[in-house]
């Protein structure tokens, strides 16, 4: 143990009375209220890895902590919407959330593909023949 544990103690108490008034307000969300609770369980276990409390005293506080856990569900995700989370769970592209798994974005068509489009309809407009398919890389 460490010899400021009076003063550790002092502090945990102090994060478990704050967190404990922030989660009963009733203007905060759900998520809120989980994330103080998750956020002094996370202050719990730093003080306990950097040997500030011991372990039986971080299982105490967790057992103490219960009491106050928010009871609440927060869904990032709709009913319905499991496909989406599935893809996008392995989507390497996030714009392309579209029902189609690790799918590529659309290329944009080339300067080349754009010269040829635009000399077919400019033959088109001009009643004669496309120019040939010249294929300037060459």
């Amino acid at each position: 143990m460490n010899d400021q544990m009076p003063n550790v103690e002092q502090v945990i108490a102090g994060m478990r009375d704050e967190t404990i008034r922030e989660i009963g307000k009733d203007t905060i969300s759900a998520a809120a209220q989980l994330a103080w609770y998750w956020s002094y369980i996370g202050a719990l276990d730093m003080a306990q890895q950097l040997g500030l409390i011991d372990d039986p005293r971080r299982q105490a506080l967790y057992h103490e902590a219960e009491k106050f856990k928010p009871v609440c569900e927060v869904r990032a995700v709709q009913t319905g919407d499991h496909l989406v989370a599935a893809e996008m769970s392995v989507e390497g592209n996030y714009n392309q959330i579209d029902g189609i798994i690790n799918n590529e974005a659309p290329k944009p068509p080339s300067v080349l593909d754009n010269l040829r489009q635009y000399q077919e309809e400019a033959g088109k407009s001009q009643g004669g023949a496309a120019p040939p398919n010249r294929d300037p890389e060459r």
